[in-house]
C-alpha cells in the first residue's frame, strides 16, 4: 500500500469523524454531569456564590468563565446544546496541540495519524463533546506540554497549571506526575542528555502556579465561603473513602506500583528519546497516582493522558510491517464502538429538552425545584447536596443525613423531578406521598382517598381537580370554585370520586395530573 492508499484511508476516516461529530453534537444524550455543571454556572449568573449558596464539588474556574455565555443566552429549554459549542473550540485546540506535540516528538506522518486516532477514540470522542470542566482542563494540560517540551516560559507553565488547578483538583496529580518525572529525569538520564532548560527557574514556575489559586482563595475568603470551598472540593470527596473500603486496598498497593514504575524507568533510561521518555514517565506516574488516591475514577479523568497515548500509538502503528491494515482495523473498531456507545446516534437530547420546557412553564424565576443534581438548570434545589454517586454513597453510609422532606417543607418547594432510583429512600417516600405526577416533573399534591380525605405536607395554594378541571363538590365544607390556601394537615373533599388536589399555580400554568406532558416539546 502506497502513499495514495494512505491518503484515501486518512481522509475517509477524517470525513467520518467530522460527520459523526456533527451527529453526536445534535443527538447524543446529555449526561447528568453536564446538567449539574450548568446549574452551577447558572448560579454565578444569578448572583449566587458556589459552595456557600449552592453545592458543587468541583473547582470554580470553568463555571465562572462560561457564565457570561449562559447569561447572554438566557433561559431556554435547549440551553445544553448551546453550551456544548465552546467544547468544540476546546476539542479543536486539543487536536491541534496533539498534532504539534507529535510532530515535535516524531514527524508529520505520526502527527496526522495521532490526531485522527485521538479524535475517534470513543471515550475522548464522547467526553470531549460534553459540557464539562475536564475539557478545559485537558486543553490547559496540552498547552503546558507544548511550553514544557520546548522549554518556553517557565512562569507561563506555572500559570497554566494554576489555571488547571482552578478548573480541577485533579491537577494536583498532574503536578505530582510532572515533578516525579522531572526528578527521575535528573537522576537517571546521563548528564549529557539532561535538559537544563527544564530543570531551572523553579521559583518562576511556583510563582506562576500560585497566581490563579491565590485569586480564587481571596475571592471566596471575602465572600465568606472559604470553609465551604474547602469542604466541597476536599472534605466531601475524601469522605467517599469512608463509604468505599476498596479504595484503601488501592492505596495500600501504591508503593508497589510506584516501585514497578521506577524499575521500568531505570530499565529504559538509556534506550528512549529523552522527551518521549519524560512524557511516558509522566503518564505512568499520573495513572498509578490517580488509581491509588482519587476517590472515584471514570474515563474523563484520563483525558489528559489520551493525547500522548494517541501519539505513542500512532508512532507504533506506522512502524508496523503493514501499517495501513492495522490502522484501518483500529479505525473500524473505533467507529463501531462510537456507533454503539452513542446509542446508534438516535436522538436522545429530546428527553431533557422536554423536561426543561416543562420546568420553565411550571415554575418561575425565584421558585425552587427539587431535582437530582441541577437537571432543571435555572432553579435552586431546597436540598443542599447534588444527589450524585458520591452523595448517595455517603447518605447510604449515614455520613450525610437525608433531609429532603424537611428542606422541601421549609423552603415551600412545590415542584420536583419525576420519580427515579437516584432518590434516597426517605426523600423518595416523602415525594411519592406528597407530590403528583405531571409528566417529567411533579407538583405538590395528593390523590384523594376513597372517603375524600387527603393530607397537605407543604402549606400553600391548592385546587382540587378532575379530568375536566375544577372538580365539582365541597372542600372543607365550602364550594370548590377557586384556589384555596391549605395548611399542613388533613382535609376533606366531598364530590365526584377520583379527584386530585394539586398546587394551584401548576394548574394555572397549564399542568394537570390528568393530562401528562411527557411527549411535549
Amino acid at each position: 500500500m502506497g502513499a495514495r492508499s494512505e491518503r484515501i484511508l486518512y481522509w475517509s476516516a477524517a470525513c467520518a469523524a467530522l460527520a459523526l461529530r456533527v451527529l453526536a453534537f445534535l443527538r447524543y444524550r446529555f449526561d447528568s454531569d453536564e446538567q449539574q455543571h450548568l446549574h452551577v454556572t447558572w448560579g454565578w449568573t444569578a448572583g449566587l456564590i458556589p459552595y456557600r449558596d449552592l453545592f458543587d464539588n468541583h473547582s470554580p474556574l470553568f463555571h465562572l468563565i462560561t457564565a457570561p455565555l449562559l447569561a447572554l443566552l438566557g433561559e431556554r429549554a435547549d440551553i445544553l446544546l448551546w453550551m456544548r459549542a465552546p467544547m468544540l473550540v476546546l476539542f479543536a485546540f486539543v487536536l491541534w496541540g496533539t498534532f504539534v506535540l507529535a510532530r515535535d516528538l516524531y514527524d508529520s506522518r505520526v502527527a496526522a495519524w495521532s490526531v485522527l486516532l485521538l479524535a475517534l477514540f470513543p471515550p475522548f470522542f464522547l467526553k470531549s463533546l460534553e459540557y464539562r470542566p475536564d475539557n478545559l482542563w485537558n486543553a490547559l494540560w496540552i498547552a503546558v506540554l507544548l511550553l514544557l517540551l520546548r522549554a518556553l516560559g517557565t512562569f507561563w507553565i506555572g500559570l497554566l497549571l494554576g489555571c488547571a488547578l482552578a478548573v480541577s483538583v485533579k491537577t494536583v496529580l498532574l503536578v505530582i506526575a510532572l515533578v516525579t518525572a522531572g526528578a527521575l529525569w535528573w537522576f537517571f538520564l546521563p548528564r549529557n542528555r539532561r535538559c537544563d532548560r527544564l530543570s531551572g527557574k523553579a521559583g518562576l514556575a511556583i510563582l506562576g502556579f500560585a497566581v490563579i489559586p491565590a485569586a480564587v482563595a481571596i475571592f471566596f475568603l471575602n465572600a465568606g465561603a472559604w470553609n465551604e470551598l474547602l469542604y466541597c472540593n476536599f472534605g466531601f470527596n475524601a469522605h467517599l473513602a469512608q463509604a468505599r473500603t476498596y479504595l484503601w486496598i488501592l492505596r495500600a498497593t501504591f508503593p508497589f506500583t510506584l516501585a514497578a514504575l521506577v524499575w521500568m524507568v531505570w530499565r529504559t533510561r538509556g534506550t528512549a528519546h529523552p522527551r518521549r521518555w519524560f512524557i511516558a514517565v509522566t503518564m505512568g506516574m499520573f495513572t498509578i497516582t490517580l488509581a491509588g488516591f482519587w476517590p472515584l475514577i471514570s474515563p474523563r479523568d484520563f483525558l489528559p493522558m489520551m493525547p500522548p497515548a494517541a501519539i505513542f500509538a500512532a508512532a507504533a502503528l506506522v512502524r508496523m510491517r503493514r501499517p495501513l491494515l492495522a490502522i484501518g482495523a483500529i479505525m473500524a473498531l473505533f467507529l463501531a464502538s462510537i456507533y454503539y456507545y452513542a446509542g446508534r446516534f438516535e436522538k436522545h437530547t429530546d428527553w431533557h429538552i422536554t423536561m426543561m420546557n416543562q420546568a420553565l412553564r411550571l415554575t418561575r424565576p425565584g421558585e425552587s425545584l427539587m431535582d437530582y443534581k441541577g437537571e432543571t438548570i435555572y432553579r435552586r434545589r431546597p436540598f443542599y447536596y447534588a444527589l450524585e454517586i458520591v452523595t448517595r454513597s455517603q447518605m447510604a453510609a449515614g455520613i450525610i443525613p437525608d433531609t429532603i422532606a424537611q428542606d422541601v417543607i421549609r423552603t415551600r418547594t412545590y415542584a420536583a423531578q419525576a420519580d427515579g432510583p437516584m432518590w434516597p429512600p426517605a426523600g423518595r417516600a416523602f415525594l411519592l406521598a406528597n407530590f403528583v405526577n405531571l409528566g417529567r416533573l411533579r407538583a405538590a399534591g395528593q390523590w384523594l382517598q376513597p372517603d375524600g380525605t387527603f393530607t397537605i405536607a407543604i402549606p400553600g395554594p391548592y385546587v382540587v381537580l378532575d379530568e375536566r378541571g375544577l372538580a365539582p363538590g365541597n372542600l372543607n365544607g365550602t364550594p370548590n370554585d377557586r384556589a384555596r390556601h391549605l395548611e399542613a394537615g388533613t382535609h376533606r373533599f366531598t364530590g365526584a370520586p377520583g379527584a386530585c388536589v394539586v398546587w394551584a399555580p401548576a394548574f394555572e400554568r397549564g399542568h394537570s395530573p390528568f393530562h401528562l406532558r411527557d411527549l411535549e416539546f
